[in-house]
């Protein structure tokens, strides 16, 4: 059974020390008390409360049970100091929670200070060896002075570690940002990422704890300067707004615009302002930019933002190379499909203006339908030549004013065929996609299409798609074999066909966003 512990032999000097009322400090350390004597916590407390370590106070938390304290060991991974009572509900309390700390919860920074009034239960040579405790002392030994020096040892510690594991997690995402600076296909989309990725350098740290109530309505924004012009490029929460206009003409920014302008004499990389900071970056390319966070600057770790702006100036050039270089294969490609697509609007002067209203229609179709921008625009420029194939059948079918027989239908049907021919070893991307296309807009939802009789999501969402618009614009224009049919009569007949010929799905779609879908220039 535990003895009770003789308080007489604890010299309570603390209380003779002439005091001093001092400042609250707004970070503070994390003390536990583990014991089960109400009194330990109480002297221990008011030896320690007027504590400071490098101008941080100390906030205490009480346990009396081994269970409680590997609970509230739980609940605060960040606790700095635990000072330990061997025995609390059994002779093995203490020792418990230790084994729980450093094995089960993995808690390797928690400065662990056994105190015991029965030394005969936990032999300081046996402890010391076979547990991973930092420091043990008799409860007779707990003067003001003996415990103001062992929470100092132990702070010191604590802070160290806890510095190591703030610089090897640092550089881990230092690591993971560099690694994600690249996944973005345009201008815009990488420099917002930029903006995400320098929260991920807000310090982390236990002792800090800050209450932001204006989260959403704080961001931040990216400006390029092309020919002493900066523009907003991309930008987050009440920035969005300012996206394509000079910085000089947003008078809100007037306090940013001074330190920009302050900024270009200067060789700081990082620039302070009242409301956040501002990052310099003056590139190898033909771009200066500014990156602008609004926010409390206190809970920024800037030695690894100076770490990260490294290789985000490196990314960013190489980012604007590849860009470059990247934008010129694409417009490569583009002006191959654009040469192509007059080529068939040339041929057939019946469909004049289709090609082009097709690529509209699907451009918007799937912005619709949750494409990005730049994978609507290849769909844009894809679609153009969905018909290619028809530069192979005769003039005397295409343009026949009266009903095809059989014969010359089947001859039109290899039409689809053909234009996948044309691309089909194409290694140009977007021409891969302008093969499936060409191939695949015949095939019908129910399996009654051609040239393969594919039915559902057999085929190409891209061509269920298309299906839809070609359809559409066919009947709404004049062919050499009919006239035009109205707006609501293409759409009854396309809504007659849901499950049929076209995509249930992707008709009510198409039918509810009709108007949106015909904005096109």
């Amino acid at each position: 059974m535990k003895e009770k512990l003789n308080l007489d032999n604890i010299k309570l000097d603390f209380l003779s020390e002439d005091s001093k009322p001092k400042l609250k400090t707004k970070e503070k350390y994390k003390i536990m008390i583990a014991d089960d004597y109400d009194e330990i916590h109480v002297i221990t407390k008011m030896m320690l409360k007027d504590f400071e370590f490098e101008g941080k106070g100390l906030e205490f938390i009480d346990t009396y049970t081994g269970e409680d304290t590997i609970r509230a060991l739980e609940e605060n991974p960040d606790t700095a100091v635990l000072f330990l009572d061997v025995v609390m509900e059994d002779n093995h309390s203490g020792l418990n929670v230790v084994e729980v700390l450093r094995g089960r919860l993995d808690n390797k920074m928690t400065r662990i200070v056994l105190r015991t009034g029965q030394p005969g239960q936990a032999p300081e040579e046996t402890v010391i060896r076979d547990y991973d405790i930092n420091d043990y002392r008799l409860k007779t030994e707990m003067t003001a002075k003996r415990l103001y020096t062992t929470l100092y040892s132990a702070l010191r510690n604590y802070r160290d570690l806890y510095q190591i594991n703030t610089h090897k997690n640092g550089l881990k995402k230092i690591i993971k940002t560099s690694a994600n600076l690249f996944e973005h296909n345009s201008l815009n989309e990488f420099l917002t990422s930029i903006l995400v990725q320098l929260s991920n350098f807000q310090k982390n740290n236990p002792e800090m704890v800050y209450i932001r109530d204006d989260v959403d309505k704080e961001g931040g924004f990216v400006t390029i300067e092309k020919n002493k012009k900066a523009t907003i490029v991309a930008a987050t929460g009440k920035f969005k707004s300012y996206i394509g206009k000079d910085i000089d003409l947003v008078s809100e920014l007037k306090e940013v615009v001074d330190k920009i302008k302050y900024s270009d004499t200067s060789e700081e990389k990082i620039i302070f302002v009242d409301s956040g900071f501002i990052i310099k970056n003056n590139a190898k390319n033909s771009f200066n930019n500014y990156i602008y966070i609004e926010g409390n600057n206190d809970i920024y770790d800037f030695d690894l933002i100076h770490l990260f702006l490294t290789n985000y100036s490196v990314a960013l050039d190489n980012y604007i190379l590849n860009n470059t270089i990247n934008n010129t294969i694409v417009n490569t490609q583009k002006e191959i499909i654009i040469t192509f697509g007059e080529v068939v609007e040339n041929h057939f002067e019946e469909t004049s203006g289709h090609v082009k209203r097709i690529s509209e229609m699907m451009y918007n179709f799937a912005l619709l339908l949750n494409f990005s921008h730049s994978e609507a625009e290849i769909l844009k420029m894809a679609s153009m030549m969905h018909d290619i194939g028809k530069i192979a059948i005769p003039d005397s079918i295409l343009k026949k004013p009266g009903k095809l027989t059989e014969e010359e239908f089947e001859i039109i049907k290899t039409h689809p065929s053909v234009g996948y021919k044309i691309f089909e070893k194409s290694d140009l991307d977007m021409l891969k996609i302008s093969a499936n296309l060409a191939l695949n807009h015949h095939e019908k939802y129910d399996g009654s299409g051609y040239p393969n009789g594919l039915k559902q999501e057999e085929i190409l969402l891209e061509a269920r798609m298309l299906s839809i618009i070609d359809v559409f614009d066919a009947m709404t224009h004049k062919r050499v074999y009919k006239d035009a049919f109205s707006t609501e009569e293409a759409l009854d007949y396309i809504r007659n066909q849901k499950g049929k010929h076209f995509d249930p799905e992707l008709v009510d779609i198409f039918i509810s966003n009709i108007e949106g879908i015909l904005d096109i220039d």
